[in-house]
């Protein structure tokens, strides 16, 4: 029985679905062509490792020209419309990653008012080549549609009655309804995930990394990269959240504040700079913790690693901060220590799911400068990692210097980072070129790993344990130990500048987590000796009488408390928010799962207080910031 044959409509609607399908395999090669900045290589390398990912990508990519075929009525016009657009966005994300070293970003758009700073980096001869390529698919378009429309059944043809028939509209919004179901269904698990450092994606063989939008743009592909960053992660609202609940929080810290601030010294006549300073995988072997000592573990010869932090830490109050994280995690640490916030209920990464989106969220920073202070924040490293150039101006840090704004850019031996030197002579540059009141917050890198033989032209800490480790990891741990001990000894240089500086200066230091080498510590069967690979240094050091110096204890904590810390040790009033960490760090010094392994935490109403104000700063209302 010979097949009845398609009929006109059905045929238009099958050879325009191919036509589509062939177009947006065509044009997602083109987009990562593009996004890998014109590189061929790069571009065949993605597809040939990832070739799900990419297949998954052009599935995406087929819909939107479903979606925009339906909208526009011709699948040849669709092609060319599309092409021009990717061809004008990937010229901005060449554009962007040339001048900031990151991927184009949703947050970018959101930006748009600061796009004049990129104009020094705009080359107008591409912008020239770029409307010629364009106009050249305008001309290819045309033609296409001259040659090609009705041999291959991609324009109407059949005999209509009726405005809405005539232009196909019944059809046209099926086809966008369809298409707008599909995306968002198939793109459901980009846009709502955990947030977490990585996710893995065993089904397109890649997976999502939160931290690094380079990686994940060179790993996904570039539509899943862009999509991920559109991501609602939805924080989970606390079942007696109300602005009325926040209000009545806020009250009752407000009054304590009002009493308390009599009698503490105003930041805004104290003419005192303050400079906070993560220092990258910053870490002291010798340390001990509840009657465990690291290096017993991974006991070494040469002496002393950090004899600096030691001197320091006989001068000046001291303390262990307890990491969030092992051997990764640096934003979470940050983010806690800049804004007295916590991470323990949210369980993401704040800097690239949360904060970009949130806005202006109290902070150190914040507060500071709410006291007159000039806020500068220093990382000799990417600005776009983690979103920092996004979050940090939310923190309230109105100047962002990063490694191509800086000044010192001295490497040690091989390694690929900006040494801790360069990181403080940069800090004490910005400390001296102003007679104003100063808020610095300062990232290093140096310590980052990897950690390679190259970095250093011989290591002076051999490990002498008798564990059995394999040669490899065994010199990544001899370099760490080079890599400490040479940050030591810039630390050791930086304060002494401070303390012949015409200038009074007060630093909160601290380590935001040890290096990931360390297995047999932070796997261990005893707790006491697993805390060892999660606890690090912190100080507070000033160069004036302070009122907070000698050498004084202070409290095992995590990073939400350190600057709360700092603020008491000077006396200075401060804002209401940290009256509530006053109380939240009584209850609980050290808020980390990790810490109280399944242990639930002390849910006083100061605890469930402060769930309440996170919730409602991150994912919420932020009744906070509009009450009084």
């Amino acid at each position: 029985m010979k097949k009845k044959p398609l009929s006109p409509k059905n045929r238009y609607i099958v050879s325009s679905l191919i036509f589509l399908f062939i177009a947006a395999i065509f044009l997602t090669w083109f987009l990562e062509y593009r996004s890998f900045l014109n590189e061929f290589w790069h571009t065949w390398n993605f597809i040939a490792t990832s070739p799900i990912a990419f297949l998954f990508n052009a599935f995406l990519m087929w819909l939107m020209l479903v979606f925009v075929w339906g909208l526009i009525g011709s699948p040849i016009a669709t092609f060319g419309v599309s092409w021009i657009l990717i061809i004008i966005l990937t010229y901005i994300h060449i554009n962007k990653s040339y001048s900031r070293q990151t991927p184009l970003l949703p947050e970018d758009f959101q930006l748009a008012s600061q796009a004049s700073t990129l104009t020094k980096f705009v080359d107008y001869g591409s912008i020239i080549r770029t409307v010629i390529a364009c106009a050249l698919v305008i001309l290819l378009t045309v033609m296409l549609y001259k040659f090609a429309a009705k041999k291959y059944h991609l324009t109407r043809t059949w005999k209509t009655t009726g405005f809405a028939q005539k232009h196909a509209i019944p059809m046209r919004l099926l086809i966008v309804a369809l298409a707008t179901g599909a995306f968002f269904i198939s793109t459901d698990f980009v846009r709502h995930n955990e947030g977490t450092r990585y996710e893995e994606l065993p089904l397109l063989g890649t997976r999502f990394t939160a931290w690094n939008q380079t990686r994940n743009y060179d790993e996904n592909g570039f539509i899943l990269g862009f999509l991920y960053n559109f991501q609602k992660l939805k924080l989970e609202e606390p079942d007696v959240y109300s602005k009325e609940k926040i209000a009545g929080i806020k009250s009752e810290y407000s009054a304590e504040a009002e009493e308390d601030n009599l009698n503490r010294k105003d930041p805004a006549k104290e003419d005192v700079s303050v400079v906070v300073i993560l220092n990258e995988s910053f870490y002291d072997p010798s340390v001990e913790f509840n009657g465990a000592k690291f290096d017993k573990y991974y006991p070494h010869t040469g002496g002393d690693v950090t004899p600096v932090l030691h001197s320091i830490q006989k001068k000046y109050p001291s303390g262990l901060m307890y990491s969030l994280d092992y051997g990764g995690g640096t934003a979470n640490i940050e983010f806690e220590a800049f804004t007295g916030l916590t991470n323990y209920w949210v369980d993401t990464v704040p800097y690239t799911a949360l904060i970009p989106k949130a806005g202006k969220i109290p902070s150190i920073a914040q507060m500071l400068k709410d006291d007159g202070y000039k806020t500068i924040a220093i990382h000799p490293f990417n600005g776009g990692m983690y979103k920092r150039n996004i979050s940090l101006v939310n923190e309230g840090f109105d100047t962002f210097i990063t490694e191509n704004e800086m000044d010192f850019k001295e490497h040690d031996g091989e390694s690929e980072y900006i040494n801790d030197r360069s990181a403080y002579q940069q800090t004490l540059k910005v400390l001296k070129e102003s007679k104003e009141k100063q808020m610095i917050g300062l990232i290093t890198m140096q310590n980052h790993t990897p950690y390679n033989v190259e970095n250093y032209e011989k290591t002076d800490f051999k490990l002498t344990t008798e564990e059995e480790l394999d040669e490899q990891r065994k010199s990544e741990i001899e370099v760490y130990y080079q890599s400490l001990h040479t940050s030591d000894k810039y630390l050791g240089e930086f304060i002494g500048e401070l303390d012949k500086l015409d200038k009074k200066v007060v630093v909160l230091f601290f380590g935001d987590h040890a290096a990931g080498l360390f297995d047999s510590v932070n796997s261990h069967e005893e707790k006491a000796v697993r805390d060892l690979a999660r606890v690090t240094p912190y100080f507070i050091y000033s160069n004036y009488n302070s009122g907070f110096r000698g050498e004084k204890k202070l409290p095992t904590t995590t990073p939400n408390c350190m600057v709360n810390t700092m603020l008491n040790g000077l006396r200075w009033k401060k804002d209401t928010l940290y009256y509530m960490v006053d109380k939240v760090c009584e209850s609980e010094p050290v808020l980390a799962a990790t810490y109280l392994e399944g242990r639930e935490i002390n849910m006083a109403e100061i605890m469930d207080d402060y769930e309440l104000v996170t919730y409602d700063i991150l994912g919420g209302k932020k009744y906070w910031m509009k009450s009084k």
